[in-house]
């Protein structure tokens, strides 16, 4: 299920979401979506192999 949300970012933001959609041959909302998993893909990873560590 998809959302419509509203959000308010800098105008260097939204140029760098932009040039991302552009470089990977998507929407600005499916460069947002990427990268937001991405970065929270890696945080749990991080997490993880702390605990196995730690």
């Amino acid at each position: 299920m998809k959302k419509r949300i509203n959000i308010t970012l800098e105008d260097e933001v939204i140029r760098r979401v932009d040039r991302y959609a552009d470089e990977h041959f998507t929407s600005r909302s499916g460069a947002i979506t990427r990268l937001i998993v991405e970065a929270t893909d890696t945080s749990e990873k991080k997490e993880a192999g702390q605990r196995r560590t730690g």
